[in-house]
């Protein structure tokens, strides 16, 4: 008896089933730039819940890969060659960082789940605030993809608009993802990623705000400290995070 006879909930696969394929998907995601993605999330998981003292570069390497990842949508979706599908992959890859390894202030790491809130203190340097513009930015092409992206805003295989030495069949204009099922990326679920943007969007904002505000008041006092000659006193001589740290 055929399996799809013995379980009706099962779908035979089609004899017309096709393929959609992009000319930049291995410069955007190939199986190379995918590998160096999941090892920089395992080396920060590790870091984060393991090695206090490997936070910083955990975290200004998944910094530099998000950082690239942004440079790569911008500039290829304003020369239309980022299509629907490359955009979505590499908004999933981005998501990966950002609600996965990517700590901001360090509430996901051994340094808060060790000093609780005063943990935050060794979050401040330039590595900090460079992951926050960056994670704003991300948001804010997030919000446009989803807004515009999935719609007309970039280029959908199979489509005259493609332009490839071996077209993509009609079908591949269909762009999908998953939330726990197979669904239509223009779909309802389009509107929570929206919302979810729109989030980060505001939460990034406030956290880049409040942190420029600190580093005013904190050059107000550098220059205080220098016009009294007070040299040790007037920057950091510690480092927990940033592009460098020593201990």
């Amino acid at each position: 008896m055929p399996i799809t006879q013995a379980h009706s909930g099962l779908l035979a696969r089609a004899n017309d089933s096709f393929e959609c394929e992009t000319d930049g998907a291995a410069d955007f995601y190939g199986f190379g730039v995918r590998l160096g993605i999941y090892f920089a999330w395992a080396n920060a998981y590790i870091a984060n819940t393991l090695l206090p003292s490997e936070i910083a570069g955990a975290s200004d390497t998944n910094n530099i890969f998000l950082l690239v990842i942004l440079i790569a949508m911008i500039k290829c979706s304003a020369n239309s060659m980022l299509t629907s599908i490359d955009g979505l992959v590499l908004m999933h890859l981005s998501g990966g960082f950002l609600f996965g390894t990517l700590s901001i202030w360090g509430y996901r790491t051994r340094q808060y789940f060790d000093n609780g809130p005063q943990g935050i203190r060794f979050f401040g340097g330039f590595g900090t605030h460079s992951r926050l513009i960056v994670s704003l930015m991300i948001s804010a092409f997030g919000l446009w993809f989803w807004m515009f992206g999935v719609t007309d805003g970039l280029v959908h295989p199979g489509t005259e608009q493609e332009i490839v030495e071996e077209p993509n069949p009609p079908e591949c204009a269909t762009l999908y993802t998953f939330m726990f099922a197979k669904v239509r990326a223009d779909g309802v679920i389009r509107i929570f990623y929206i919302i979810m943007c729109i989030g980060c969007i505001v939460y990034y904002s406030i956290m880049l705000l409040a942190s420029v505000i600190a580093a005013w008041a904190r050059l107000g006092k550098m220059l205080h400290l220098y016009r009294e000659r007070r040299w040790a006193e007037t920057t950091r001589l510690h480092f927990a995070t940033g592009f460098k740290y020593g201990e």
